[in-house]
């Protein structure tokens, strides 16, 4: 009988440390279970807060370059506005005196060598060699002449140059002594062409 108790003891012993062990086994399978769960839920807020922080930087730096793309809009229609407004003529420069009297003095010259050649051909003091020179003097200074009215009509005429008031007044001042000069030697040339013709009668 002992023996048969000792037996049932040894093998209820048996199953209970078998079920206690079965117990522990799928206690810690549930276990590490429920710890990897935790751990990829914190994973996943983990990977939430980095995305949110993503959002954020593309969010501003969206907003950045919107701004700088306003900046440089702005200050490109800034640059295309002065720029268009150099192109434009000041009424008060174009009416300017000075412009009149550059065109009256070109005309004067141009007149002033015409008249001349005109009185040495109809004279015929002069030989063929020294008409033919003084015909040179005034092609010459014809070209340059006209040189001078297309840089005026330039100077006057909105969107040809693209200058500020004070530089069209300067390049007006400057013309103006360049077309004066060449009066001022049309001038001294033809009275010499005359004297020379008037000594030799």
């Amino acid at each position: 009988m002992k023996t048969f108790l000792k037996t049932v003891l040894c093998f209820s012993l048996a199953s209970f440390s078998c079920y206690s062990a079965n117990a522990q086994l799928l206690g810690g399978f549930f276990s590490q279970q429920s710890r990897l769960r935790k751990l990829m839920a914190e994973q996943i807020a983990g990977y939430q807060i980095y995305l949110g922080a993503i959002k954020t930087g593309y969010h501003i730096a969206e907003s950045g370059l919107n701004t700088a793309n306003a900046l440089k809009n702005g200050s490109f229609n800034l640059n295309s506005n002065y720029i268009n407004s150099l192109s434009q003529v000041n009424p008060v420069i174009q009416k300017s005196p000075k412009g009149k009297a550059i065109a009256q003095l070109h005309n004067q010259t141009m007149l002033l060598l015409a008249a001349e050649i005109s009185w040495q051909q109809q004279h015929k003091v002069l030989t063929p060699a020294e008409l033919g020179y003084l015909q040179k003097v005034r092609d010459n200074l014809s070209d340059k002449c006209r040189l001078d009215m297309d840089e005026l009509l330039q100077v006057l005429t909105p969107g040809k140059l693209h200058m500020t008031d004070a530089q069209r007044l300067a390049r007006l001042d400057k013309l103006h002594d360049s077309i004066k000069d060449k009066y001022a030697f049309a001038g001294s040339f033809t009275a010499r062409c005359r004297k020379l013709a008037q000594a030799r009668q």
